[in-house]
């Protein structure tokens, strides 16, 4: 992260909304995810927000590595579990097996 880069307003509640909808945050939802130092704030930003909306919600964020890369994804692991969570960042991010 540049200049310590600050998680916005709009990202935690395009974060919140997009983690109540899908069950999960990629960084196809939120390109700055890729900075990892981003997503580890982002990632707490996320969980105050739900926590504002009165959710109590288990938040992890969590990097998989694949052959054309790695990425990030926020998930909630009683929605989705490990592989679970692998695959759907896999297919976001348009990576093959």
């Amino acid at each position: 992260m540049t200049k310590e880069e600050t998680v916005h307003r709009n990202q935690k509640i395009s974060g919140a909304n997009a983690f109540m909808d899908q069950g999960y945050i990629t960084e196809r939802d939120i390109p700055a995810m890729m900075d990892r130092e981003f997503a580890q704030k982002f990632v707490l930003d996320v969980q105050d927000e739900l926590q504002l909306r009165s959710l109590d919600v288990q938040v992890v964020l969590q990097t998989f590595n694949y052959y054309m890369g790695s990425g990030c994804i926020i998930y909630n692991p009683t929605v989705l579990d490990e592989d679970a969570a692998r695959e759907a960042l896999r297919l976001a991010l348009g990576y093959r097996k």
